[in-house]
C-alpha cells in the first residue's frame, strides 16, 4: 500500500496510475472513479491503458445550487466516444438523510456509516459510496473485482480493490485490498 503524505489532487496522477496498474491484474477491468467536475476524468482518459474500462461517476445535479450540473460536458462526450461511461447518481451514503439532518438536526445511520470509513480517509469514504452508486445502476457487478478511486475535495488520493453490492446490501461490501491513500501517519514520518 503507497501511503501519500498529503490529500488530494496532487496525487490524482499517481493514484491512477497504481489503480490502473492493479486494474490489469484483475478479470473485470473496471475502474470506478469520482470525478465531480471532470479533472479526474480528464487525468483518467489520457493515462487509460487499452482494455481497461473506465466508469466515471459524478454526483448529482443540484449538488451545489438547484439545476446546475458541475461535470463537464465535453469531458463526457470524449468519455462516451471513446466506450467509457459516465454516471450521474445521488451520493449512496447521504443525500436525503442530509435533507433531514439540515431540517431537523441530529445525525442518521448513513452518515454514521460514512464518519466511520472517513476513519481511514475521506477517499475510502468516496470509494465504497461510488461503489455502491456504480452497482445500483447496475454498471457493475456483485460477482466481480473493481477498482474504486476516490479523493479528498479535490481529485483522486485513494485506491480500493473492491467486491461490489447493492446500497441495500451495504454490509456484504467487501474491500479486498487499499491501493493507495493519505495518511496523517506519513505526513508525521517526513
Amino acid at each position: 500500500m503507497v501511503l501519500f503524505k498529503d490529500e488530494g489532487e496532487v496525487n490524482t496522477e499517481a493514484t491512477l496510475r497504481i489503480a490502473f496498474e492493479e486494474a490489469l491484474k484483475i478479470n473485470s477491468k473496471k475502474v470506478l472513479l469520482a470525478s465531480s467536475r471532470g479533472y479526474s476524468a480528464q487525468k483518467a482518459l489520457e493515462m487509460v491503458p487499452k482494455g481497461v474500462k473506465l466508469i466515471v461517476i459524478t454526483h448529482h445535479v443540484g449538488f451545489k445550487e438547484p439545476n446546475c450540473d458541475e461535470f463537464s460536458p465535453e469531458i463526457k462526450r470524449k468519455l462516451v466516444e471513446m466506450g467509457h461511461v459516465v454516471h450521474t447518481a445521488t451520493h449512496a451514503l447521504s443525500s436525503v438523510e442530509r435533507a433531514f439532518r439540515r431540517e431537523y438536526g441530529g445525525i442518521h445511520v448513513a452518515e454514521i456509516v460514512a464518519d466511520a470509513l472517513r476513519l481511514f480517509s475521506q477517499g475510502v469514504k468516496v470509494c465504497v459510496e461510488i461503489t455502491l452508486m456504480a452497482t445500483d445502476a447496475g454498471l457493475v457487478r456483485t460477482d466481480e473485482w473493481i477498482i474504486a478511486c476516490g479523493g479528498t475535495s479535490k481529485g483522486l488520493d485513494t485506491a480500493m480493490v473492491v467486491k461490489p453490492t447493492n446500497s441495500s446490501r451495504l454490509f456484504d461490501l467487501r474491500i479486498g485490498k487499499i491501493l493507495c491513500m493519505p495518511s496523517e501517519y506519513a505526513r508525521d514520518l517526513r
